[in-house]
C-alpha cells in the first residue's frame, strides 16, 4: 500500500495569494486608467528638470519665485512663438496645398518613374482614397486637437508647480540620506540637468536649422508651400533618427509635383547632404556633449521610447537614456572605488 502525501495549505496563506492577486490586478487596471496623467507627469518632471539650470541662472539677479516666474514666462512665450510659425503658415497654405494635390497627384502619374512605382505599388490610387476619406476624420482630428490643447496646459501648469517645489523636493530626498551620499546625489543630478537641458536646446536648434534649410531650397527654386513645408521639416526634426527622413519627403514630393524634376532631384541632393551634415556634425555634438550616448544607445532608446510611449516617448527618450547612464556610472563607481583607500594591517 502506497501512503498518499498530503499537503495542508492554511486557510490563511490561501486568502494571502489570492489577495496579492487581486492587488496586483487592481494595480494594473488603475495604472491603465491613469496612464496618460502619469505621461504628462513625466513630461512635466522632464520640462521641470530641464529648465532649472536656466532658473539657477536667473536667481542671480531675483529672487527664487521671480525667477521661476520669469522662466516660465519665457517657455509660455516660446510656445506661442512656436505656434503662431506653426499656425500662420498652415492657415494661409495648406488648404491651397490640399486643393492642389490633385493636380500635383495627376502630374506625378505622367512622369515615367513615378508610373512605374505608381503600377507597382499604387501610390497615386492609396493617396486618392486617403484624400476622400480626410471629410470624415474632420471631426475625431477636431477632437483630437481640443485633447492635445488640454494636454498642453495641463503639461505646462503641472510644469510650473513642480519648477517651484524642486528645491524642497531635493532637500527632503537628500534629508533621507547620509551626507556623503547626498553630496553624491548632488554631483549626479547636477550632471543630468546639464545634459537634459543641453539636449533639449541642441535638439531645438538643430530642428530650426533643418527647417530654415528646406524653407530656403524650397524658396529659391519657387516652389510653393515652402513656409508650410519648412514647418513641417522642424517639427517633423524634433523626431530622432526618422524625423528628418519624413519632413523630407514631403518636400521631395511637392518639389516634383510642383515644379517638375529638376526641382525634385535638387531637393533630394539638399536633403541628403544636410542629413549627412546633421548625423556626422550636428548630432553628435548635441549628444556626445550632453547625453555621451553611443549611435547604438540612441537608436536603442528611441526604439524603447517610441513604443512604450508614441513620437512623445521617442523625443524624451534619449535624454531619460543618458540620465539613466549617468547614475548608474556613478553608483558603480561608488560600488568598486579602486583609488579607495585600503586599511593597513595591524602590527604582529
Amino acid at each position: 500500500m502506497v501512503d498518499r502525501m498530503v499537503i495542508d495549505v492554511p486557510t490563511r496563506t490561501i486568502v494571502r495569494v489570492i489577495a496579492l492577486v487581486l492587488a496586483a490586478a487592481a494595480a494594473v487596471q488603475i495604472l491603465d486608467a491613469v496612464s496618460r496623467v502619469l505621461t504628462w507627469i513625466a513630461v512635466s518632471i522632464f520640462l521641470a528638470v530641464a529648465l532649472e539650470p536656466v532658473v539657477r541662472v536667473t536667481e542671480r539677479w531675483m529672487s527664487r519665485t521671480w525667477a521661476v516666474l520669469t522662466v516660465f514666462g519665457g517657455l509660455l512665450a516660446l510656445v506661442a512663438l512656436f505656434l503662431a510659425v506653426l499656425i500662420i503658415p498652415i492657415a494661409t497654405q495648406v488648404d491651397d496645398l490640399r486643393d492642389a494635390a490633385p493636380g500635383y497627384l495627376q502630374r506625378l502619374e505622367r512622369n515615367h518613374t513615378i508610373r512605374d512605382l505608381n503600377q507597382r505599388y499604387k501610390l497615386v490610387q492609396k493617396a486618392q482614397d486617403a484624400a476622400k476619406q480626410a471629410p470624415a476624420r474632420v471631426f475625431g482630428a477636431a477632437g483630437r486637437f481640443v485633447n492635445g490643447v488640454v494636454a498642453t496646459l495641463t503639461v505646462l501648469f503641472l510644469t510650473l508647480f513642480l519648477m517651484f517645489e524642486l528645491p524642497a523636493m531635493s532637500r527632503g530626498l537628500l534629508s533621507l540620506l547620509t551626507e556623503d551620499d547626498a553630496a553624491r546625489v548632488r554631483l549626479v543630478a547636477a550632471d543630468v540637468n546639464r545634459s537634459i537641458g543641453g539636449y533639449v536646446l541642441g535638439n531645438l536648434a538643430i530642428s530650426v536649422i533643418a527647417g530654415a534649410t528646406v524653407g530656403i531650397s524650397l524658396w529659391i527654386l519657387g516652389v510653393p508651400y515652402a513656409a508650410a513645408l519648412a514647418v513641417f521639416m522642424g517639427v517633423c526634426d524634433l523626431v530622432p533618427l526618422v524625423g528628418a527622413t519624413v519632413g523630407a519627403l514631403a518636400a521631395i514630393g511637392v518639389a516634383f509635383a510642383a515644379q517638375g524634376v529638376t526641382a525634385g532631384i535638387v531637393m533630394i541632393v539638399v536633403n541628403v547632404v544636410y542629413q549627412q551634415f546633421e548625423n556626422h556634425i550636428l548630432q553628435p555634438i548635441v549628444y556626445r556633449k550632453t547625453v555621451q550616448l553611443s549611435a547604438f544607445l540612441v537608436l536603442v532608446a528611441v526604439l524603447v521610447g517610441g513604443e512604450l510611449m508614441g513620437v512623445l516617448g521617442a523625443l524624451v527618450a534619449i535624454p531619460i537614456a543618458g540620465s539613466i547612464q549617468l547614475v548608474v556610472r556613478e553608483i558603480r563607481a561608488g560600488v568598486a572605488d579602486p583609488a579607495a583607500p585600503q586599511p593597513e594591517p595591524e602590527p604582529g
